[in-house]
């Protein structure tokens, strides 16, 4: 048996190289999510340039939407492949190669000459972050012990909150300068280039079978993909782990995605008059082509005033005044144009919503994975459940007391809201690391990828926005509120099933090269 390893087939000490593993793996997992939130920093630019979109184009608004999804669909279906990636070739290898190929792929996007173009290279970054995705926290599982995975996971996965904040100021930034959105995608190259390199250096603890030389003998082959898929399914903690976190992602997912817009429409307040629609006159793209035409303004003048109206009144009137057509037109322009000068504005939200998420997000993450090995440490059973659960559960209030209370005292809601949904980030990944053999933990984490997007936040959005068009989306977040406990309950019931799933996954024949 290798120096280092226990006879649960787990290393009973911290390996040599891990910190450095850990904070290369941190470091590529911050830049996943810069990139990823500089898109969505981009978006307005992206609308504006006129070798990608019409001044007047219908399907505008579904084709930005669409660039998320493609980058979704491509990581998701794509994770388990990448996920069954084994044999001789090191792990660092391959994660090196990803974040390079998902690199040069973010540079395409800002050397895109059309839509079409540029939908193929958010697919090809879905390909490299897919053969990333699963390996990275599978190896940083054979790396620590279990007692110390629940820290180390909240540290890897805090990239989250921070890249993704981080991702909006960066892409704002360069965006509005000369370089232009353009610029931002170019600049983002250089960083993942960098740590695809020192990939190459790193050295891989690759898991070898006990009976063999892994310098003389071939591997043994693994269990097939549907043999995984069985044993993952006889594992209670994993199936209700993956459904916790799906019910999570479902609601955070689609609450993200408009948050900003529903304080917007909430809390702003309008004023149609003749300055606003001057404005709105002087709205080009990039080629000078006006966004609305003479008719469209012509008819907003002749229901101008000096009074100040909230989003729904604005968007009465806007109904009773123009066409669809007309309205697809205006309408994306003309909520920003005639925002009274007291009211709130966009900006300010999505300032002061980036702050919450990072300080919120990151405490909550990080915090969450210490109260799991704490309490493991002190016997608890299913101590990183119980973290996970009760968290969630903590938050459900505050989300709901979101849609009630005024602003400012809303934000305080809000602030809770992140930091309790946040707090199962670390303990629920520790879950999946601890209760699955190391031979398929990647498969396991690739399926995890799959499921909870393809179940939760690849389809959240458009039912949000279905459930506004009937209602409104206050209701659309009333109703996806209730998953917040499904997740918490899920996640309390496994705790009676955590501690043996663990230790029959520790007692696995898994060795490690070192």
């Amino acid at each position: 048996m290798p120096s280092g390893m226990s006879g649960t087939g787990g290393p009973k000490g911290v390996l040599p190289g891990a910190g450095s593993a850990l904070a290369l793996l941190l470091a590529i997992n911050l830049f996943n999510y810069i990139d990823r939130q500089i898109l969505s920093a981009t978006l307005p630019l992206i609308r504006n340039d006129a070798n990608i979109f019409r001044a007047i184009d219908d399907w505008a608004e579904f084709k930005l939407g669409a660039l998320t999804t493609a980058f979704m669909v491509a990581y998701m279906v794509l994770a388990p492949v990448f996920g069954r990636a084994r044999g001789r070739m090191s792990r660092w290898v391959i994660v090196g190669g990803a974040v390079i190929f998902w690199s040069l792929a973010t540079g395409g996007t800002g050397l895109a000459t059309g839509y079409a173009v540029l939908f193929l290279t958010r697919c090809l970054v879905g390909v490299g972050e897919a053969a990333y995705g699963p390996i990275a926290p599978a190896m940083l599982s054979d790396l620590y012990p279990v007692d110390h995975r629940g820290r180390v996971m909240s540290w890897f996965y805090a990239a989250i909150p921070v890249g993704s904040a981080l991702g909006f100021v960066i892409g704002g930034a360069i965006g509005q300068t000369a370089l232009g959105w353009r610029g931002t995608f170019l600049i983002a190259v250089i960083p993942g280039l960098l740590l695809g390199a020192v990939c190459f250096a790193m050295r891989d603890h690759t898991r070898a079978r006990e009976d063999l030389d892994p310098d003389t003998l071939p591997p043994a082959p693994g269990p097939s993909y549907w043999s995984v898929l069985r044993e993952l399914r006889s594992i209670r903690s994993f199936v209700l782990c993956c459904a916790g976190m799906t019910a999570s992602t479902f609601v955070l997912g689609g609450v993200a995605s408009v948050m900003q817009l529903y304080i917007f429409e909430r809390e702003a307040r309008f004023v149609l008059d003749e300055a606003a629609i001057a404005k709105m006159e002087t709205r080009t793209n990039s080629a000078g082509e006006r966004y609305v035409p003479d008719e469209i303004a012509k008819k907003l003048r002749g229901k101008a005033g000096p009074q100040e109206m909230t989003a729904a009144k604005l968007r009465a009137v806007l109904d009773a005044t123009l066409d669809e057509t007309e309205l697809k037109s205006a309408s994306e322009w003309l909520y920003t144009d005639a925002t009274a000068p007291d009211s709130i504005k966009n900006a300010t939200i999505a300032i002061s919503l980036g702050g919450i998420i990072v300080v919120a997000g990151l405490a909550a993450t990080l915090l969450g994975g210490v109260a799991g090995d704490w309490l493991r440490k002190r016997g608890v059973k299913g101590a990183y459940f119980l973290v996970a659960g009760w968290g969630t559960l903590a938050g459900f209030p505050f989300f709901v007391a979101i849609l009630y209370v005024p602003f400012p005292l809303a934000w305080v809601m809000i602030f809770l809201a992140v930091f309790a949904l946040f707090f199962n980030t670390g303990p629920a990944n520790t879950v999946l690391a601890n209760v699955t053999r190391g031979e398929i933990r990647a498969t396991a984490f690739a399926i995890n990828i799959l499921i909870i997007h393809a179940l939760g936040d690849a389809i959240s959005p458009p039912i949000i926005g279905l459930i506004k068009v009937w209602s409104s989306l206050h209701d659309a977040f009333l109703a996806v509120s209730f998953l917040i406990p499904v997740a918490g309950v899920l996640w309390v019931l496994g705790a009676r099933h955590l501690d043996g799933d663990t230790q029959r996954a520790e007692s696995a024949n898994i060795q490690f090269k070192v």
